[in-house]
């Protein structure tokens, strides 16, 4: 027979191991547990986080589609701008060649080299009258041809400007869209 301290040890032992094993099993279920809420949860910020990378994919392929698009039509617009100007700058020279258009320039001649006693009506005799001289059509042609290039780059000119806003435009509205959805997901 055992002594009853020693009886008192094995069931306090016991009991130790028991109230143990009951603690390290509760914190394992605990832990499963929470294991098991950690990973739904996690497959579900997966599953949205799929979801709104597709959205944005898709958001992202129409605004380049529209940009594109517009840029397009603004390259369209310059190609005929240029094709008018084009046309109307080879008629202009066409009719210089032919000389139905002539082009006049107005001359300062020395008081010496004025006529006396003619005077244009309107003009006092004091005043000189203005004088005109008719360029050559190869000169004029050459005048038509540098305004018009000066004219040609003002126009790509002016392309490249809308280019950019329509891309810093595009740009800003994505970039708000982006914003409003990470306000969206941290509410």
């Amino acid at each position: 027979m055992l002594r009853p301290s020693t009886d008192r040890l094995a069931v306090a032992v016991l009991l130790c191991a028991v109230l143990l094993a009951s603690f390290y099993a509760g914190v394992l279920f605990e832990g499963r547990r929470v294991a098991r809420a950690a990973a739904v949860e996690l497959q579900d910020l997966q599953r949205r986080h799929a979801r709104t990378t597709a959205w944005l994919r898709g958001e992202r392929t129409e605004a380049e589609a529209a940009l594109r698009h517009r840029i397009t039509t603004l390259e369209n617009q310059l190609t005929d701008d240029q094709k008018e100007a084009d046309a109307a700058h080879n008629t202009h020279l066409a009719g210089l060649g032919a000389g139905t258009v002539r082009v006049h320039v107005p001359v300062v001649l020395p008081t010496s080299c004025q006529p006396a006693g003619i005077q244009p009506p309107g003009l006092s005799g004091a005043e000189p009258g203005p004088t005109y001289a008719e360029l050559d059509p190869a000169a004029a042609a050459s005048l038509a041809g540098i305004s018009h290039d000066g004219d040609q780059a003002i126009r790509e000119l002016n392309h490249c400007i809308a280019q950019y806003g329509e891309v810093k435009q595009a740009f800003t509205a994505w970039r708000q869209k982006l914003q409003e959805l990470d306000h969206a997901q941290t509410r």
